[in-house]
């Protein structure tokens, strides 16, 4: 059976971004203001599909009120997985390369990376 993250669409994910950004639970007006780019029903379309697929969940109040069950770093970690399965045959290295090759990081990105993955080294016992 399939996660819920792992059944969420690009259109479904305006509305997840908009519940995460909130950090509180949302109504469904709420949801609409967040997204004036989206037709009112289809927000409620979208919401009502999320609700379905077990991503969000509803708490009826004087109305009901909206939060997200998936968190944003699951569906991220999910989302990364995916794309290096897809477009790098499962690896992490030849992605993080290829960035490199193309010129896609930034010295204080390149730093921060150096420092991440010193910090993985002596996790591991290394030093």
């Amino acid at each position: 059976m399939l996660k819920p993250e792992e059944k969420i669409t690009d259109a479904e994910l305006e509305v997840m971004q908009a519940l995460w950004a909130a950090e509180a639970p949302m109504t469904l007006a709420q949801i609409k203001a967040a997204l004036p780019q989206r037709n009112g029903d289809t927000t409620k379309t979208l919401l009502r599909r999320l609700c379905h697929k077990g991503a969000v969940s509803s708490e009826k109040r004087e109305v009901y009120y909206y939060h997200p069950i998936v968190a944003q770093d699951d569906l991220g970690c999910y989302r990364t997985r995916k794309l290096i399965d897809k477009l790098y045959a499962g690896s992490a290295k030849a992605m993080v390369a290829s960035l490199v090759e193309h010129e896609q990081l930034q010295s204080k990105d390149v730093e921060e990376l150096r420092e991440m993955f010193e910090d993985l080294w002596k996790k591991e016992g290394n030093e």
